[in-house]
């Protein structure tokens, strides 16, 4: 997972629930820029949605190392 140490939050362990989740992703949007920090499996970058979103069994089909890598 991408971690950013520069935020003032960082390390504070902030749980949200899944309706705040929610209310979040559908508020935000995300620029890939260029894809250095991008998570190409995590990241919402595809219309606002994410490759695990779009294409859940492609998802677990690859490992989760991969998933979690920047590729």
């Amino acid at each position: 997972a991408r971690v950013v140490t520069d935020r003032a939050w960082q390390g504070l362990g902030l749980q949200f629930s899944p309706e705040e989740r929610t209310l979040f992703f559908t508020s935000t949007t995300m620029a890939i820029w260029n894809g250095l920090t991008a998570l190409f499996w995590e990241d919402r970058w595809l219309s606002g949605q994410s490759v695990r979103e779009l294409a859940l069994l492609l998802y677990h089909c690859i490992p989760k190392q991969r998933r979690n890598s920047r590729t």
